[in-house]
């Protein structure tokens, strides 16, 4: 699955749907793209990773900045919809108890 990221802004809530694997290749494109959405006013950001296939520690360290990110800001993260395997890897190393996790009603899937 090629890596992608799909925004959709709902007034002041934008959900970054990500596909594929989040790696030291293309970490920094999720990074950039939460960062957009924070500096485009979004008080709430949601990371959908129900489509995530891999997620390595270049990942988990973007999330982890992005909620000290939005901890500073006044805005709230939630990640939402992991694969098994990306929780596997969230509870290995107790990311599951620091980041703000959700099941996604919609896995996957951003509205048309």
């Amino acid at each position: 699955m090629e890596f992608s990221i799909q925004p959709v802004v709902d007034g002041q809530t934008t959900t970054l749907y990500v596909a594929g694997e989040v790696d030291l290749a293309t970490a920094g494109e999720l990074r950039q793209a939460a960062f957009i959405a924070l500096d485009a006013g979004a008080t709430e950001l949601i990371i959908d990773l129900y489509k995530v296939t891999f997620l390595d520690s270049t990942g988990l360290a973007v999330l982890v900045a992005l909620n000290n990110q939005t901890t500073d800001t006044g805005a709230h993260l939630t990640v939402r919809g992991s694969s098994p395997r990306v929780l596997k890897v969230m509870r290995i190393t107790g990311l599951d108890k620091v980041l703000p996790l959700e099941a996604n009603p919609n896995p996957g899937d951003p509205p048309q």
